[in-house]
């Protein structure tokens, strides 16, 4: 039961070495994203990630029972001496696979904390680098940046010449403003002249 408990922790850790690689490996940034998205929103591998993070709860506990196994025959080692030459061999035999239980144990789960991270990290990159594309160095990429610069000097273009339109316009404004302000002083003091004539002329009748 223990040898099967420990080759499916095996197989778990050439699992968890699989997929290391795949991210790592270096592959276009479309399919490192389709798989990145894929894994982060697939019910299926939800379940298995769901299935490993319990899995790993039965590994610490086989790691602290090889741990524990690997103390009990140190001391027994430290305490007891040996005689029979197969009571020592069964013993070594006992603390090697014991400490071949504490390695395996100990390098899945460590393996398998650094898969987490590195899959949460990367699925980041990529994420961002989907939201926000990045200029990367090549012909292609610097001939996009050449476009993209070209296109905001035109709208900045676009947006001189409208306020260049409209200060010319706002200038054109103020001057008729000023031209009917001196039109309506003028045709005022014609109006206050006449008025004077007009209340002249009617004393004048008067005295008459």
């Amino acid at each position: 039961m223990a040898t099967l408990q420990y080759t499916g922790v095996f197989a778990l850790l050439l699992i968890e070495i699989f997929v290391f690689v795949l991210l790592i490996i270096p592959m276009p940034n479309r399919w490192k994203r389709a798989m990145i998205t894929w894994s982060s929103r697939s019910v299926l591998a939800q379940r298995a990630l769901y299935s490993v993070r319990i899995a790993f709860g039965f590994i610490l506990l086989l790691f602290a029972d090889a741990v524990m196994r690997l103390y009990k025959i140190q001391q027994t080692k430290n305490t007891t001496r040996l005689v029979d030459e197969h009571a020592v061999c069964q013993l070594k035999l006992q603390q090697f696979y014991a400490q071949r239980n504490t390695y395996l144990t100990g390098i899945t789960m460590f393996l398998g904390l650094i898969l987490i991270s590195t899959h949460t990290l990367v699925g980041q990159l990529v994420e961002g680098d989907g939201a926000t594309p990045l200029v990367t160095s090549g012909p292609g990429s610097a001939k996009a940046e050449l476009v993209k610069v070209k296109v905001e000097l035109a709208d900045a273009r676009k947006e001189i010449a409208e306020l260049e339109r409209k200060e010319r316009d706002m200038a054109t404004l103020k001057k008729q403003a000023d031209s009917s302000h001196k039109e309506y002083m003028r045709l005022a003091d014609e109006c206050d002249g006449l008025r004077k004539q007009l209340d002249s002329s009617k004393e004048t009748k008067k005295d008459a």
